[in-house]
Protein backbone atom coordinates (compact mmCIF):
# COMPACT_ATOMS: atom_id res chain seq x y z
CA UNK A 1 0.00 0.00 0.00
CA UNK A 2 1.60 3.23 -0.83
CA UNK A 3 1.86 6.53 1.33
CA UNK A 4 -0.99 8.45 -0.79
CA UNK A 5 -3.40 5.81 -0.28
CA UNK A 6 -2.58 6.20 3.35
CA UNK A 7 -3.28 9.22 3.44
CA UNK A 8 -6.66 9.30 2.04
CA UNK A 9 -7.41 6.71 4.31
CA UNK A 10 -5.97 8.98 6.97
CA UNK A 11 -8.39 12.11 5.54
CA UNK A 12 -11.46 9.50 5.20
CA UNK A 13 -11.43 8.38 8.61
CA UNK A 14 -10.90 11.70 10.09
CA UNK A 15 -14.13 12.83 8.00
CA UNK A 16 -15.35 9.67 10.37
CA UNK A 17 -15.98 6.97 7.18
CA UNK A 18 -16.44 3.57 8.33
CA UNK A 19 -14.09 0.88 7.14
CA UNK A 20 -16.54 -0.42 4.44
CA UNK A 21 -17.35 2.98 2.99
CA UNK A 22 -13.23 3.80 2.99
CA UNK A 23 -13.00 0.63 1.24
CA UNK A 24 -16.13 1.36 -1.49
CA UNK A 25 -14.66 5.05 -2.13
CA UNK A 26 -11.20 3.92 -2.41
CA UNK A 27 -11.74 0.89 -4.27
CA UNK A 28 -10.10 -1.77 -1.80
CA UNK A 29 -11.37 -4.25 0.68
CA UNK A 30 -12.72 -4.13 3.88
CA UNK A 31 -9.94 -5.49 5.60
CA UNK A 32 -7.29 -3.57 3.85
CA UNK A 33 -8.97 -0.58 5.33
CA UNK A 34 -8.87 -1.76 8.59
CA UNK A 35 -5.93 -2.62 8.78
CA UNK A 36 -4.30 0.56 6.91
CA UNK A 37 -5.90 2.63 9.83
CA UNK A 38 -4.88 0.29 12.77
CA UNK A 39 -1.42 0.82 11.42
CA UNK A 40 -1.92 4.81 11.13
CA UNK A 41 -3.25 4.12 15.05
CA UNK A 42 -0.40 2.00 16.30
CA UNK A 43 2.39 4.66 14.34
CA UNK A 44 0.39 7.86 16.57
CA UNK A 45 0.76 6.14 19.61
CA UNK A 46 3.40 3.83 20.02
CA UNK A 47 6.07 6.41 19.52
CA UNK A 48 7.86 8.75 23.04
CA UNK A 49 11.20 9.10 24.61
CA UNK A 50 12.81 7.83 27.49
CA UNK A 51 12.29 10.41 30.82
CA UNK A 52 15.78 9.94 31.88
CA UNK A 53 18.09 10.09 28.65
CA UNK A 54 15.80 11.29 26.03
CA UNK A 55 16.14 8.66 23.97
CA UNK A 56 12.93 7.50 21.39
CA UNK A 57 11.43 4.01 22.61
CA UNK A 58 8.24 2.48 21.49
CA UNK A 59 5.37 1.27 24.09
CA UNK A 60 2.93 -1.59 22.81
CA UNK A 61 -0.84 -0.62 22.13
CA UNK A 62 -2.63 -2.00 25.16
CA UNK A 63 -0.51 -2.03 27.50
CA UNK A 64 1.21 0.95 30.04
CA UNK A 65 3.41 2.98 28.20
CA UNK A 66 7.10 2.58 29.22
CA UNK A 67 8.41 5.73 30.24
CA UNK A 68 11.79 4.55 30.72
CA UNK A 69 14.64 2.49 27.46
CA UNK A 70 16.10 0.19 30.13
CA UNK A 71 16.19 -0.82 34.00
CA UNK A 72 19.45 1.40 34.04
CA UNK A 73 17.20 4.53 33.08
CA UNK A 74 14.86 3.62 35.26
CA UNK A 75 17.08 3.17 38.35
CA UNK A 76 19.04 6.41 37.94
CA UNK A 77 16.23 8.25 36.82
CA UNK A 78 14.40 7.12 40.69
CA UNK A 79 17.57 7.75 42.70
CA UNK A 80 17.67 11.15 41.43
CA UNK A 81 14.27 11.96 42.17
CA UNK A 82 13.42 10.44 45.48
CA UNK A 83 12.48 13.10 47.31
CA UNK A 84 10.00 14.18 44.53
CA UNK A 85 8.16 10.97 44.79
CA UNK A 86 5.00 10.48 47.35
CA UNK A 87 5.62 7.63 49.51
CA UNK A 88 2.21 6.84 51.05
CA UNK A 89 2.57 3.24 51.86
CA UNK A 90 4.07 3.46 55.76
CA UNK A 91 3.09 0.94 58.03
CA UNK A 92 3.18 0.34 61.72
CA UNK A 93 3.22 -2.72 63.60
CA UNK A 94 3.84 -4.95 66.58
CA UNK A 95 6.28 -7.82 66.18
CA UNK A 96 4.64 -11.05 67.14
CA UNK A 97 7.67 -11.91 69.03
CA UNK A 98 9.30 -9.39 70.98
CA UNK A 99 6.29 -6.48 71.15
CA UNK A 100 8.31 -3.87 69.69
CA UNK A 101 6.65 -1.91 67.59
CA UNK A 102 8.15 -1.00 63.90
CA UNK A 103 7.06 0.69 60.84
CA UNK A 104 7.79 -0.74 57.56
CA UNK A 105 7.23 0.93 54.11
CA UNK A 106 5.67 -0.91 51.23
CA UNK A 107 4.46 -4.24 53.15
CA UNK A 108 0.94 -4.15 54.79
CA UNK A 109 1.25 -7.71 55.94
CA UNK A 110 4.44 -7.88 57.83
CA UNK A 111 4.05 -9.85 61.19
CA UNK A 112 8.23 -9.91 62.54
CA UNK A 113 10.49 -6.86 62.77
CA UNK A 114 13.16 -8.46 62.06
CA UNK A 115 14.70 -12.09 60.49
CA UNK A 116 15.87 -12.74 64.15
CA UNK A 117 12.66 -12.62 65.77
CA UNK A 118 10.72 -14.59 63.04
CA UNK A 119 13.55 -17.21 63.53
CA UNK A 120 13.36 -17.82 66.79
CA UNK A 121 9.29 -18.07 67.00
CA UNK A 122 9.29 -20.76 65.37
CA UNK A 123 11.70 -22.73 67.00
CA UNK A 124 10.38 -21.48 70.02
CA UNK A 125 7.27 -23.04 69.16
CA UNK A 126 8.68 -26.03 67.71
CA UNK A 127 10.37 -27.01 71.30
CA UNK A 128 7.24 -26.31 72.68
Amino acid sequence: MNNDLKTKINELRQLGYGYKRIASELSVTASAARYACSKLDDEDLLNNNCQNCGLPIKSIKGKKKRRFCSDRCRWQWWNKNQKDVCKKAYYTHQCKYCNKEFTVYGNSKRVYCSHDCYIKHKTQKVND
